[in-house]
């Protein structure tokens, strides 16, 4: 394996503000073969193309960031790396929030410990991201207005927390969570 191409991306979302298909990923290499096998993590991805050089594939459902591995017939790869016998691969990364086309604007990131004031103008969603959560930890949003939260999770599997009044939402431990808040004009307080 040469190179991979992107290495961030997204599994299949089918969320309420839109539907964005799986994103396509392209391997490029040597003497792939016609047994060879790519995985995200331990979960294997059709080949739509194997050109003997240039593998075809798209991200499949239920992943998550970690390794993207490429193994010729009669080799493996260790789980949660990029090596083994007959074995290539590299990082891959999921983001939930590009295959929408980054649709409000920047990413804001929120650190576990931190506050931060947010302003909103009439009725507007805004996009954030955690650093990697370690331990218990939660969203905790005071707000003037009524809020409405999308969280994502790690495969990109949104839960909607509609019209809360100072929601409190749990984080996941052990990686970096992705979300929306919407509200009407206020300033609102987010605190990780």
């Amino acid at each position: 394996m040469s190179s991979v191409t992107p290495q961030i991306g997204t599994p299949r979302q089918n969320n309420d503000n839109g539907v964005y298909p799986p994103t396509q990923v392209v391997i490029k290499g040597s003497n792939f073969g016609i047994d060879t096998v790519v995985r995200f993590n331990e979960t294997q991805a059709a080949i739509s193309a194997n050109l003997g050089t240039e593998l075809y594939t798209s991200v499949p459902d239920g992943v998550y960031s970690g390794y993207i591995t490429v193994s010729k017939a009669g080799g493996s790869c260790i789980a949660g790396t990029a090596s083994g016998i007959n074995c290539a691969g590299t990082e891959f990364f999921i983001d939930c929030y590009d295959a929408t086309g980054k649709q409000y604007g920047s990413e804001t990131e929120i650190k576990q410990g931190d506050s931060k004031g947010i302003v909103y103008s009439g009725i507007e969603t805004k996009a954030f991201r955690t650093d990697v959560i370690f331990g218990s930890a939660n969203l905790t949003i005071s707000c003037d207005s009524i809020v409405t939260v999308r969280l994502f999770n790690r495969s990109c599997v949104a839960t909607d927390y509609i019209l809360q009044r100072d929601p409190t939402i749990p984080l996941p431990d052990g990686y970096s969570s992705q979300f929306y808040v919407t509200a009407g004009s206020a300033t609102c307080t987010l605190k990780i």
